[in-house]
């Protein structure tokens, strides 16, 4: 019986002991109840392991003796935990008080970070984008020698590399690159030998596929106007370019240690974050071309084509008509083109190259609407266009930078509505895609079907310029045949020879451009948002496109400007 007793008292102290040990730090109270709750356990197991012994001086001191024991255990067990368990927790702890909001975090890491060498950031020629510069005391100071050496907008680079402030943060690839900028993640031996000689902690250097040239030239050709431009390479999906306007000077977040008065230095920043993080200031913090969800207008197209190919037999691509209106259901609004008497431009008899050239409205819902929305989904899946219930919380196909997944809809059920699939089919409906996929569509179409994964960082190079990591090409799907792709690259061809996006051939001569253009209806009665999606050359294609303007107007001539503007930096810099 005392046996049994003892068994079961252990068991059920030791589940305490571990139900409270591995609560978060925030329930601190929980692990002081689980602990005490414990103790007298602990002393009963003890206890009743003992001889009884008779009444006197040996006894009282046996059990003094056994409360000794069982507090040493009780401030072990509480040491393991703050030590060992819950070490890390404990050290990167933030408390926030409720009512005033202050911040209260642990200081040690804060100023572990302003000793420690971060790693540089370097464009696909190695020309340096950050770095760190030791000052008077031991303190890293985080540069940008775009601006002293390369002359650029710094930026330009700021939704990319994003900020490091003790003071808000990181965002941007010194975010999700911290642990290897930082030198946390990578040589071992190293992080040991600089603890115990006092020298400071230096990080690795990443090389990015971005040419800073041709960043720096995107952005400048948004104009400060709110928009995006991605230009990926087809083959590889390396990220040539990735703009964000408006954007910020990352040195604005950046503590500057030879400062005489850090008391104003501080003061500097926090207005800084201020006025950044203003109601006029155009959210610069949010990466429009991986954060910002627009409805794509037209170039969705590209995909219910795509569809209409892949699943021919249904869709007859090169059967279709492009009526000024298509009544869908009763008492839901009709489709209109957005330009009347369409069909004089796609011919009497057209096929899908005429309506994709042309871009009408009437035939892209014809199109979907013989699909239905089994089949519409199911390309759309295949390009990483998420139904409502399907979407991650984060896209992981671009996982250098947090990414907002491309929705084919929200509410569930939308497409089963035929005016809803229709509106769907020529770019409307409740669509809320990315920049960056629209540029992966554009990609895969100038990859012969294939998906690739877009990366930015090439590789991770050790202060000793061994290599920790490195990436390459990673095809996500065959997202389409071969060839449909080639179909839909004479298509983009037409657009871009007589169809409404010319306008784009016009920035490059002698080079074959094809395109589709967009235009984007959101707010109601609001400017709509100007898109254009472009592959050159269309023979053998080197670049893929895709640029935005918010509320920019009219795809086929503001986007199209911007494209091709986009694409003849980037030929220019071949040279």
């Amino acid at each position: 019986m005392r046996t049994t007793l003892r068994v079961i008292a252990g068991l059920i102290a030791v589940t305490l002991i571990i139900y409270g040990m591995f609560q978060p730090v925030e329930q601190y109270t929980i692990w002081l109840i689980c602990l005490w709750a414990a103790a007298p356990l602990i002393a009963f197991v003890i206890a009743m392991g003992q001889p009884l012994l008779p009444r006197g001086v040996t006894r009282s001191l046996n059990s003094l003796g056994l409360f000794l024991v069982v507090l040493f255990l009780v401030v072990s067990l509480q040491l393991l935990r703050q030590q060992v368990i819950q070490a890390q927790a404990i050290y990167d702890r933030t408390q926030i008080d409720p009512d005033s909001g202050q911040i209260t975090t642990n200081v040690r890491p804060v100023l572990e970070s302003q000793r420690v060498v971060r790693g540089s950031i370097y464009d696909r020629n190695g020309l340096p984008i950050v770095s760190t510069t030791l000052v008077e005391g031991g303190f890293a100071l985080r540069t940008y020698p775009v601006i002293d050496e390369l002359g650029l907008d710094p930026a330009a680079f700021g939704n990319i590399v994003g900020f490091f402030s003790t003071r808000y943060g990181q965002s941007g690839l010194e975010a999700s690159y911290g642990e290897f900028l930082s030198g946390e993640r990578g040589n071992a031996l190293r992080r040991i030998e600089d603890s115990l000689l006092g020298r400071p902690q230096v990080g690795n250097d990443l090389y990015l596929t971005i040419d800073a040239r041709l960043q720096a030239q995107a952005y400048a050709l948004l104009g400060g106007r709110r928009g995006s431009v991605v230009v990926l390479e087809p083959v590889t999906g390396e990220v040539l370019a990735m703009a964000s306007s408006p954007s910020f000077d990352p040195r604005g977040l950046s503590f500057n240690y030879r400062s005489d008065n850090w008391n104003a230095e501080n003061e500097r920043i926090a207005v800084f974050w201020a006025q950044i993080n203003g109601e006029g200031a155009g959210q610069p913090l949010l990466n429009r071309p991986t954060q910002g969800q627009y409805p794509p207008g037209s170039t969705f197209k590209t995909l219910t084509a795509i569809a209409a190919l892949e699943n021919a037999d249904v869709a007859n691509p090169n059967q279709i008509t492009c009526p000024n209106e298509l009544p869908t259901e009763t008492g839901a609004p009709p489709v209109v083109n957005a330009v009347q008497n369409l069909a004089s431009l796609t011919g009497s008899n057209p096929n899908l190259e005429r309506v994709y050239s042309f871009s009408c409205n009437t035939a892209f819902a014809q199109y979907a609407l013989r699909l239905g929305p089994e089949r519409l989904e199911t390309q759309a899946a295949r390009l990483d266009f998420f139904r409502p219930e399907d979407a991650p919380g984060v896209y992981s196909g671009f996982p250098d930078l947090a990414t907002t997944p491309s929705r084919l809809y929200v509410q569930p059920g939308f497409l089963n509505r035929p005016a809803a699939l229709a509106d769907t089919g020529y770019g409307q409906g409740q669509l809320l895609v990315t920049p960056l996929q629209m540029a992966m569509i554009t990609a895969a179409i100038a990859n012969d079907g294939k998906l690739m994964q877009p990366y930015l960082v090439q590789r991770v190079v050790q202060p000793d310029d061994s290599v920790l990591a490195e990436r390459g090409p990673v095809v996500i799907r065959q997202a389409m045949s071969p060839t449909t792709a080639a179909i839909m690259r004479e298509n983009m061809r037409a657009v871009g020879q007589y169809g409404f996006g010319r306008v784009v051939s016009d920035f490059v001569p002698g080079v074959v451009v094809g395109g589709k253009s967009g235009t984007g209806e959101h707010v109601p009665g609001a400017v709509p948002h100007a898109w254009f999606i472009a592959i050159a050359p269309v023979e053998n294609p080197r670049y893929a496109v895709a640029v935005m303007l918010e509320s920019g107007g009219e795809g086929s001539s503001v986007g199209a400007t911007l494209a091709g503007q986009v694409l003849a930096a980037a030929l220019a810099l071949e040279g």
